[in-house]
């Protein structure tokens, strides 16, 4: 009998449990008998919170009564944890690291609504004493990049080991699909367009070790492979790798992370390097495999609008000369255009007034068909024939989009089938490739949507329209996007076709640049001198919300409290914009030398000062921070 009581008296009769809210702390309960053999790390089980049942993931199991009055787990949601100790552990990392909860962090590993059932699945690989393993590599294939991704997924299979591909956007996926379904393996395809239910049975091929490659966008970072030999990061440059909502983690970072708790290389593969990726390669904490023998370096010849006879010319005379004579040859001429719409606003010339949105502050995209549009909330209206502000009779058009230029095309090129691809007309951009081919155009003209591969190996003339829109973003890095962008057309343009920039500032020196060493060192030393990435840590606290003062009166709430903490700080201020779906915006960005510094400081003032009124959110290492 005293044995009995013993063994009972040893049981973990509480468990602690983290949910999906933007708490800093766990709740404690008590485990009903009948569940105390059953509950694992990791596992969901079923609550009351407040006033309601919230699911929640299992923390930490004790035989320790915490603290009186502890109510009780309703029910197990699960059957078993879905985690491995790794993924678990990657999790408590993605929690510190970017300044969200557990239960949050949790939550984006396994977001699914659905029960997991199953506990007999392969062990998963070990990751003791891993961390001190950090193989990264920073691969630029020049044109020989699928033939490397297939080698290593060709390795991996050799050695008993699966692989994941993460691609930056679901368009990218069918290129890469088609290649690796070549090698007869077991292949999986992810991402957010897939219903929940299908996305789960992936989930759990995944976990039973049924598929030997999973290719797909951000969240596959977390796919539960329990044999898994490397992750390859395809265009791992690209800001779609940057997680919005919380927890804002970047992949490349996250597939670094993981792959050095569990022990296996991390390929981050590009032609055209984040200027933090060339600083780290430079350092030697990335080792740099070039497989092209030397870095193409883009070319293109540049026309300085500033010299155009006619003023606010779209079109130059080198641009109609080589326009014509692809058109001539029954080739196809791509002309990118930075923005959709006719007119980037409406302008009163006699009060000086711009017609904006009011839910977002910003000046409404002027169409052809008389509607306005913002490109933020995407309200609509029809324009105004007389100013609001002033009743002045003339609004003037400012700027241009690709309707403009499709306008300007036609009166110059009458006789060549001229097509126009932006979401406008479009519905989906999925299948804009077949469109392309389909119609077999003489001038396309769109925005992003058309910067693929293999729609620019279809083209002999590239053509920038104003290459400044692109140089003047309100972002610190927006030359360094400059650059990706003329490097990606330019890296998969045929041998023999050329790409023009159009610009006003030409002798700038993403422009003048003869090389990637010429560019990249120029821009760190501005970096430098700025205090900006990659010499300085950065975290941005935004806080939004629809009254401005309050607005404003938390995040100098906020700043009074990191100023305790000698923190350097940037702000607070405005946003750059300043008002978006009806939300008031300020920010202030903390930055630091030392990146633990800045994380420790904001994580004990963030959860205290966010309320309902105003929201406070973390973005640690931020790409965005309009």
């Amino acid at each position: 009998m005293k044995s009995r009581l013993k063994i009972k008296s040893m049981r973990e009769n509480y468990i602690s449990v983290a949910f999906n809210l933007p708490v800093n702390k766990f709740f404690w309960y008590r485990l009903p008998s009948e569940f105390e053999d059953g509950v694992e790390k990791g596992q969901r089980v079923v609550a009351p919170f407040r006033k309601k049942d919230m699911i929640g993931f299992v923390v930490e199991k004790s035989s320790t009564k915490p603290k009186k009055n502890l109510k009780e787990i309703k029910e197990l949601f699960d059957k078993a944890s879905p985690f491995s100790l790794a993924l678990f552990k990657l999790a408590e990392w993605v929690s510190s690291y970017y300044v969200c909860s557990l239960g949050q962090a949790l939550h984006s590993i396994f977001p699914f609504p659905f029960p997991f059932e199953e506990k007999n699945f392969p062990s998963f690989s070990s990751y003791d004493s891993c961390e001190k393993k950090k193989r990264i590599y920073l691969v630029e294939p020049g044109r020989a990049k699928f033939d490397f991704v297939l080698s290593m997924i060709k390795k991996a299979k050799e050695n008993g080991k699966q692989v994941i591909v993460l691609v930056p956007e679901i368009n990218s996926i069918p290129l890469f699909q088609r290649k690796i379904e070549g090698l007869k393996i077991n292949l999986g395809v992810f991402h957010s367009k897939l219903s929940p239910r299908k996305r789960y049975s992936l989930w759990l091929l995944m976990r039973e070790g049924k598929i030997d490659v999973a290719v797909g966008t951000r969240s596959l970072v977390f796919a539960p492979l329990p044999q898994i030999g490397m992750i390859l990061v395809n265009e791992e440059e690209s800001t779609d790798y940057k997680q919005k909502e919380t927890p804002k983690y970047n992949v490349c970072q996250v597939a670094i992370k993981r792959g050095q708790i569990e022990g296996f290389p991390v390929y981050l593969v590009t032609n055209s390097p984040s200027l933090e990726s060339w600083y780290k390669a430079k350092k030697g904490i990335y080792r740099v495999l070039c497989l092209s023998g030397e870095r193409k370096f883009p070319t293109f010849q540049i026309v300085d609008l500033k010299k155009e006879k006619k003023k606010n010319r779209i079109f130059s005379s080198l641009l109609q000369e080589k326009i014509k004579k692809t058109v001539e040859k029954k080739e196809t001429a791509l002309l990118f255009v930075p923005r959709k719409g006719y007119a980037n606003f409406l302008l009163c010339s006699e009060c000086g007034e711009v017609v904006r949105c009011p839910e977002c502050n910003i000046g409404f995209r002027f169409y052809l068909r008389g509607e306005m549009v913002c490109h933020f909330c995407g309200l609509r209206k029809r324009a105004p024939r007389v100013c609001p502000f002033c009743e002045g009779v003339n609004l003037k058009k400012i700027g241009w989009g690709t309707e403009k230029v499709e306008f300007e095309a036609r009166k110059l090129f009458p006789e060549a089938k001229i097509r126009r691809y932006d979401l406008d007309v479009l519905k989906s951009s999925s299948s804009l490739l077949e469109k392309i081919r389909e119609e077999k155009p003489d001038i396309i003209i769109g925005t992003h949507l058309l910067i693929k591969d293999e729609i620019l190996s279809l083209c002999s003339l590239v053509a920038v329209m104003l290459f400044d829109v692109l140089l003047n973003l309100p972002d610190f890095r927006a030359t360094e996007y400059a650059f990706h962008f003329l490097n990606k057309i330019s890296q998969n343009l045929k041998e023999d076709s050329s790409l023009i920039v159009q610009a006003y500032n030409s002798s700038h020196y993403v422009l003048t640049a003869r090389s990637f060493e010429e560019f990249y060192e120029k821009e760190l030393e501005i970096r430098k001198v700025l205090g900006y990435p990659p010499f300085q840590s950065w975290i941005r606290v935004l806080a939004e919300g629809g009254k401005k003062d309050k607005v404003k009166e938390k995040i100098e709430e906020v700043t009074e409290k990191l100023k305790k903490k000698n923190i350097k700080l940037l702000g607070p201020s405005p946003c750059p914009f300043f008002k978006t779906k009806g939300k008031y915006r300020y920010h202030v960005i903390l930055r630091d030398e030392d990146e633990g510094n800045l994380q420790e400081a904001v994580k004990e003032i963030v959860y205290e000062v966010t309320g309902r009124s105003v929201k406070v959110g973390v973005d640690v290492d931020p790409v965005f921070v309009t």
